[in-house]
């Protein structure tokens, strides 16, 4: 059985698409179809533990632009059919992403060096902003003020404005 799925895993490597390596398979091995998807599942499997996560993020990069290029050329040819193609290998590997995850080993170890850290205790004020005098009382104290020695000059009301 480590036979099959490292042979479907080798197929995966290649870029077969998984019912094409299904048929192989069953074929190869006079297998049923269901057996050989359990091989693929399986192959897939050891596939993405044989990459290393760094490699799993470039692999994802370079693939990822090659589509988009070909999708920028695809339009510039005018060739609509293989610009949908592209996007939608795009899209699908996309929505690859999560099974991808380079960064989930990240986050785990991350997770895992944050717990061994010992927690500081620290201290929090306990002074409430609400206690302090409201800083706009000082505001009118010294635009009163400044009115008192002619710095500012009286605001005028609706019937003094000429217009």
């Amino acid at each position: 059985m480590d036979e099959r799925c490292e042979a479907a895993a080798d197929l995966l490597a290649e870029g077969w698409p998984g019912r094409s390596i299904v048929a192989q398979l069953a074929k190869k091995y006079d297998v049923t179809p269901q057996q050989s998807r359990h091989y693929v599942r399986k192959g897939r499997e050891l596939l993405v533990e044989s990459v290393g996560v760094q490699n799993r993020a470039a692999l994802f990069s370079q693939i990822f632009a090659g589509l988009q290029m070909d999708r920028m050329e695809a339009r510039h040819n005018g060739n609509s059919a293989a610009a949908v193609g592209a996007s939608k290998a795009m899209v699908q590997m996309l929505s690859q992403l999560g099974k991808i995850d380079p960064f989930r080993d990240f986050e785990d170890s991350y997770v895992d060096t944050a717990a061994a850290v010992p927690s500081r205790k620290g201290s929090i004020p306990r002074e409430s902003i609400y206690s302090k005098a409201n800083p706009l009382d000082d505001l009118d104290a010294t635009l009163e003020e400044l009115r008192s020695r002619g710095g500012v000059m009286p605001t005028e009301t609706d019937d003094q404005i000429p217009f």
